[in-house]
């Protein structure tokens, strides 16, 4: 798998990835997360009861009573970079169940749709930081702060966990305090990790400043939190500006996820959802609180997809021809075989093996042949040129997609590993025929794969219909497409309000292939669609083309919007506060961090 926010190589089954520190491992519903913080606060309960006993045989005195709040687990980090958007709401978002919408349109407004920004903004005088004329509180860069502190502590509990496992030779243990044996070598072998025991304030990264003067943990998690906080503050003051704030979809988003983490705390042992978050976030931090921060996350979100869309837009055909004729490489496929020998012999079993392959048949005879294994042989179908460049090496990047391969092309060259013979299935090619659009899903199955039939079966086509109808009724617009999506449809992608951008034939079933592509079809286009397996109402949103041309333009668009964020955050934003007082503020959070999660008080 691919980190979809930085795009480094990653196992299928990593739970973060390294390289920029985004959280993938998830939980499907609010019984399992429930039943996660349950287990969590277990494991907790028995570290505490094994500190206290260590602290006990060293001082000789009987441990006190820990509070409360000493039962916070440090694990809860994870569930809250996951739950509380920060960082996570582009990529891993837990996703707790569909909606039940028990009024429709016309009646009252469902539960979701009364969500209302309630957030009083600090004023001149209460606020710690100012972003142009944008006023922060102290309960706000907590809350930021917070956040990243939970990152940085995670990650850091993360690689200890698997350096142990690996010195183990088995899977770390939740139930054994590894740190005092294995903490000091896993430090000297890498330096540059967070002590996840120690106070943040204590200690200093490898990192430097503009200065040249070494950063502490301390100031590298206050530019953590600043460069988040402006991100989401900015681009939540731009929405507002294009209109965007409060649609149908934000108001669920919200409430979805507001009340799958009130039914995962309340399965966890916490009374409440205030508690829990207090507990997370700080003292300031309540269910109101929290809400005001996921409106103004979501709305944030939107922003992006909304200005992304509006750039694409904007380019001429002529300019984005010209950039795909300059790299072209950079968006266009192909089919490799590619098998990378190694040890000694490396480079005489590649070149055996490439003298040998004349089709994809003798390829593999080759290659079971002279490595002994016919599992060596790997295809890869519809690779983009980075993955190569990445996993392989750049120079076979560069043949590869040359517009001079043909198929069946064979050659050898040097990687990291070793040597890897590489075949041309298909030379360089585009996906043709590219829109993008929506579907809300409803499957003529049940959960367990089971079809429905008579009744049930009816039942869901007048569901269908009731749906279809309103939204035609109701605003009609994308934005209240959308609602209807993530709120309803049964589809893999209801979260992204059943968007599917640049889909090819290959991606649709039949009936929605022979919409998508009739003549005329333009913006806004909407049917009910019936098909063998389910009922599909289909949104139109754009036709692209040729592939190349909606990733030329998703290119650009992307790094215009990166462009005009750092210009509005360095201009019309800029950062403004006093040190000392930011600083005042900090040491106070951190007094409480490390209580909550150090024991010192």
């Amino acid at each position: 798998m691919l980190c979809p926010k930085c795009g480094k190589k990653l196992p299928d089954n990593a739970a973060m990835c390294k390289k920029c520190g985004t959280v993938f491992k998830t939980v499907s519903s609010s019984n399992e997360t429930a039943e996660y913080i349950k287990k969590e606060r277990e494991k907790d309960e028995l570290r505490q009861k094994n500190l206290e006993k260590k602290k006990e045989k060293k001082s000789k005195k009987p441990p006190k009573e820990p509070r409360d709040k000493s039962k916070t687990i440090k694990v809860l980090a994870i569930i809250a970079i996951v739950c509380a958007v920060v960082g996570a709401v582009f990529a891993c978002l837990i996703q707790f169940g569909v909606f039940d919408k028990k009024k429709e349109d016309g009646g009252d407004k469902p539960d979701a749709l009364l969500i209302e920004y309630t957030y009083e903004e600090a004023t001149d005088d209460n606020a710690v930081l100012k972003l142009g004329d944008i006023n922060i509180s102290e309960e706000e860069y907590e809350f930021f702060f917070r956040q990243s502190y939970s990152t940085v502590q995670n990650n850091a509990q993360l690689q200890f966990k698997e350096y142990v496992s690996k010195k183990l030779g088995e899977e770390y243990s939740e139930n054994t305090d590894y740190y005092d044996e294995y903490f000091e070598a896993f430090m000297s072998e890498n330096p540059n990790t967070f002590d996840f025991k120690a106070p943040i304030n204590e200690q200093e990264t490898k990192a430097k400043d503009s200065d040249g003067n070494t950063l502490s943990w301390q100031d590298y998690i206050r530019n953590d939190a600043l460069k988040t906080m402006s991100g989401y503050r900015v681009k939540y003051a731009l929405a507002k500006k294009a209109g965007l704030e409060l649609t149908d979809d934000v108001r669920y988003q919200v409430y979805d996820h507001i009340e799958g983490l009130r039914s995962a705390v309340k399965g966890g042992g916490y009374s409440t959802l205030t508690q829990y978050l207090k507990i997370l976030f700080g003292d300031s931090c309540d269910e109101e609180f929290f809400k005001n921060e996921l409106i103004r996350e979501y709305t944030a979100s939107k922003y992006d997809s909304y200005i992304k869309r509006e750039y694409m837009k904007s380019y001429s055909d002529d300019e984005v021809k010209e950039q795909y004729e300059k790299n072209y490489q950079n968006y266009d496929y192909i089919d490799l075989l590619v098998y990378e020998a190694t040890g000694d012999n490396a480079k005489e079993t590649a070149d055996k093996i490439a003298a040998k392959a004349a089709d994809r048949v003798s390829f593999s005879s080759a290659v079971a042949e002279y490595s002994n294994s016919s599992s060596d042989n790997q295809s890869l179908p519809a690779v983009p040129k980075y993955y190569i460049d990445q996993n392989y090496s750049s120079q076979l990047g560069e043949w590869a997609y040359s517009r001079e391969r043909k198929e069946g092309d064979v050659s050898v060259f040097k990687t990291s590993k070793g040597y890897s013979v590489a075949m041309v299935q298909k030379p360089a090619y585009t996906f043709e025929n590219c829109v993008s659009y929506r579907e809300i899903v409803l499957n003529k199955s049940d959960e367990n794969g089971s079809a429905l039939t008579g009744e049930q079966l009816e039942a869901l086509k007048t569901k269908a219909e009731t749906i279809y109808d309103n939204w035609k009724k109701g605003k009609a617009n994308e934005d209240s497409f959308i609602y209807y999506a993530i709120s309803n449809s049964q589809g893999s992608n209801a979260s992204s309000g059943g968007l599917y951008e640049c889909a090819t034939e290959s991606d649709m079933n039949e009936e929605v292939k022979n919409w998508a592509y009739e003549s005329g079809r333009t913006y806004g286009n909407t049917e009910l669609l019936e098909s063998t397996d389910a009922y599909r109402i289909v949104f139109f949103v754009e036709s692209y083309g040729d592939y190349w041309n909606y990733a030329v333009r998703s290119e650009k668009s992307t790094e215009k919007a990166q462009s005009e964020l750092d210009a509005s955050q360095s201009e019309t934003y800029k950062q403004n506060f006093d040190d000392n007082v930011l600083t005042d503020t900090e040491n106070s959070i951190i007094k409480s961090i490390n209580e909550i999660y150090l024991g010192i008080k």
